[in-house]
């Protein structure tokens, strides 16, 4: 936490942290008796203690009736995030659901360029950005809002409260299932909550802000969660 204070310098006055769940501490048998997994869930201990603490956010953000500005511990803010990520949201569908504000740079974005016409399928340099940092943050940036549909990484995102309710809708019970991956062009399993979201987003009113106002140095040798990676 920090390490986080210290590159975030700038989001202190907005600035409250959650304790995140322990997926190890987390008996599963009442999970399933609640429906919150099913009994055969192939998640480790770090991806259910990362999506049971996603969760508990959501059910705040249902609880407060208000949208939430949720990232990890290991995000990485531009320093206009609080007028753009607003101006974003604004511009945004009344309906909207969840817009993301950073994704993991070891793989693909993909997201609807001009709707009706044609996706547009990223791919970044993850080694390139980790040494440019400095300059992403202090970055004058004039991002633009575009429909989700495929990402990997649950580093920054808002949610609103009806958009709670439909990943809850949409990913519960978290359960083994394969998601397609058009551009990878394969199916991955689920063995994540960003793998579970990949199968909604094209079912919710879900955005992305291009270009990105968080990334993440993504370092997984030091991850609870992605020692096992599920980034192709």
């Amino acid at each position: 936490m920090l390490a986080f204070e210290s590159l975030n310098a700038h989001l202190k006055p907005t600035l409250s942290r959650f304790a995140a769940l322990e997926g190890k501490d987390v008996a599963r048998g009442p999970l399933v008796d609640r429906g919150i997994i099913t009994a055969d869930l192939c998640y480790g201990d770090g991806a259910l203690g990362c999506a049971l603490s996603h969760l508990a956010l959501w059910d705040l953000a249902i609880e407060k009736n208000q949208a939430l500005t949720v990232s990890e511990d290991d995000a990485i803010f531009n320093r206009g995030f609080g007028p753009a990520s607003e101006s974003l949201i604004e511009a945004l569908p009344r309906d909207w659901h969840m817009i993301l504000w950073g994704w993991n740079f070891d793989s693909i974005l993909m997201f609807d360029m001009i709707p009706g016409v044609s996706p547009c399928l990223g791919f970044f340099n993850q080694d390139q950005m980790r040494i440019g940092t400095d300059a992403f943050q202090s970055a004058s940036l004039t991002p633009q809002p575009f429909r989700l549909l495929r990402m990997f990484g649950t580093i920054g995102y808002s949610v609103s409260p009806a958009g709670a309710q439909a990943m809850k809708q949409h990913c519960l019970p978290l359960r083994n299932m394969n998601v397609f991956f058009p551009g990878l062009e394969r199916t991955l399993p689920n063995k994540g909550i960003d793998i579970a979201l990949n199968d909604a987003f094209p079912r919710i009113n879900a955005f992305v802000s291009f270009p990105p106002l968080i990334v993440t140095m993504n370092f997984h040798s030091i991850s609870t969660v992605q020692q096992a990676s599920n980034n192709p």
